[in-house]
């Protein structure tokens, strides 16, 4: 008896089945399965092109980087070679000043030396002159008399 319910071969319902699961399949396959597969084509394309454009942007700040530093040492080395030729200008320029000026009191030195020359040939000059006038008074108060008719 069990034998007899139990069929091993389909019956005409499969038809009907197979219709309603190949309707729900259209069904579901163009309302939900294709919208969903293209959001998700969609976020994947737009998520691996932002990973993209991250990658291009890190490579870009990289390369700005160190670009950067560069000019950054191209500039220390200009600042410190601007400051060396500056601090060699200033010693130059001091030992310029610092010879002139030694020139200058040289040359003050020897004007100031020529003028108490100078002054010390006309001090002796007026003291001859006055060491014979003097002398001359002498005379006369010993002479007791005047020598101006002697000459």
């Amino acid at each position: 008896m069990l034998a007899a319910e139990i069929q091993l071969f389909p019956d005409k319902t499969i038809f009907i089945q197979l219709s309603i699961f190949l309707v729900v399949l259209l069904t579901l396959t163009h309302f939900v399965f294709k919208p969903v597969l293209k959001i998700i084509h969609l976020r994947k394309a737009k998520t691996e092109g932002d990973r993209k454009k991250i990658e291009e942007m890190t490579q870009k700040t990289d390369a700005l980087m160190k670009e950067y530093e560069k000019k950054i040492q191209e500039a220390k080395q200009d600042a410190f070679k601007m400051k060396e030729t500056i601090r060699k200008e200033g010693d130059e320029q001091g030992q310029r000043i610092v010879h002139e000026a030694k020139q200058a009191s040289l040359s003050q030195i020897e004007k100031i030396k020529k003028e108490m020359e100078i002054a010390r040939q006309n001090a002796t000059s007026q003291l001859e002159l006055q060491a014979k006038t003097l002398g001359k008074m002498i005379a006369e108060k010993v002479l007791g008399r005047s020598l101006d008719k002697l000459n």
